[in-house]
């Protein structure tokens, strides 16, 4: 019973960290002028749980088994990417897929990081963050 309470908080996580990265990866695109397709509210719901539970079952899976090695979480990421990039196929590029994907990192490492009272890494990894999409922004908009 134990792993499928550990299976769901991670599944809780994960979706949370998703949907949040989804909202704003779109307000960001819309900031700097480039036009982030989303799908109706439903289908990315649906699309975010199927995502969010490879990668809890990936992490549960990492952690009872391969004794912790974070290294292999490679994988249900790829998953992950790959079936954003498929659901939205003509929509969206690579580029967007991967902004997807580092917006959702970023999330949950700040969110560990405040969870286990470590303000001064979230902050510092929040900055970091802000100024890589700054400089990011400023060189699409140039295009």
């Amino acid at each position: 019973m134990h792993a499928v309470i550990q299976l769901t908080e991670f599944w809780a996580a994960a979706f949370l960290s998703l949907a949040l990265a989804v909202i704003l990866l779109n307000i960001y695109f819309g900031l700097i002028g480039n036009d982030l397709e989303l799908l109706t509210a439903g289908k990315e719901i649906a699309i975010a749980a199927v995502a969010s539970f490879v990668e809890a079952a990936g992490l549960w899976l990492i952690l009872s088994f391969v004794a912790g090695d974070l290294r292999v979480m490679i994988l249900p990421v790829l998953i992950v990417g790959l079936i954003y990039k498929i659901a939205h196929l003509t929509d969206w590029s690579r580029y967007d897929a991967f902004m997807l994907l580092a917006f959702q990192v970023v999330i949950a490492f700040v969110g560990l990081s405040l969870f286990h009272g470590e303000f001064q890494v979230a902050l510092v990894m929040l900055v970091a963050f802000a100024f890589a999409l700054i400089v990011l922004g400023a060189i699409f908009r140039s295009f």
